[in-house]
């Protein structure tokens, strides 16, 4: 139960307006090849992120977009597929928090009887250490092939081909593939970097078990 806490914390990072405005204003960002610009792309981009916040309007949000030129920003394909994205984020969400729920009265529980009070920080040490070992397997699948990672993962949480766009679709003018890699990188750096955190209180945390003239363990 360790690593998917870790990846739906880094959603929680990254699913916020700082992190739209530092990419779309980043060094080397493309600019919009059919007319953009920067405040328009960023004002649609922005709108995209809230709307799939799971405390916004919803896709409502995106309904109400337009153009420059007064016409939809959104077609209905792409309005699907962000429905179907704010529901996923929406579940990940909850079920992180039923999680850590269930961590936390795990705690409590094997705190009190001596002979268990290691069986929490082991857990923790083990589900750090696996998700540093799956760490160093996929990142380089999502460094050195993205287009199959990013096409395997909506294969995966996704049903048909909503999540299919072409490149006039505002979708992909406003979050292009460089900005998936980003936030592909920035998510691992964050899970991993927990990973770290935890495994080195959860070592602690047994050796101080282990140590206890009082431990069963």
């Amino acid at each position: 139960m360790v690593l998917p806490v870790f990846v739906v914390n880094s959603f929680r990072v990254l699913a916020h307006d700082w992190f739209v405005r530092h990419e779309l204003a980043g060094e080397g960002f493309p600019t919009d090849r059919y007319g953009l610009s920067g405040s328009e792309r960023l004002d649609l981009a922005l709108t995209g992120l809230r709307s799939i916040r799971p405390e916004s309007e919803g896709i409502v949000l995106l309904e109400r977009a337009t153009l420059p030129d007064g016409s939809p920003a959104f077609d209905r394909r792409e309005l699907r597929h962000m429905a179907d994205v704010r529901s996923r984020l929406g579940a990940a969400f909850a079920a992180q928090l039923a999680v850590v729920v269930i961590l936390a009265v795990a705690t409590f529980a094997f705190l009190r009887p001596p002979r268990w009070r290691a069986v929490v920080p082991r857990g923790l040490l083990i589900g750090s250490l696996a998700t540093l070992g799956i760490a160093a397997l996929a990142v380089p699948v999502i460094l050195l092939g993205f287009e199959g990672f990013f096409l395997r993962f909506h294969e995966i949480f996704f049903s048909g081909d909503s999540w299919r766009f072409s490149h006039t679709d505002t979708l992909l003018r406003i979050y292009p593939e460089v900005f998936w890699q980003d936030t592909a990188q920035l998510a691992a750096g964050i899970v991993v970097a927990q990973a770290v955190v935890i495994a080195g209180v959860a070592a602690l945390w047994l050796r101080r078990v282990k140590d206890s003239p009082r431990s069963g363990a």
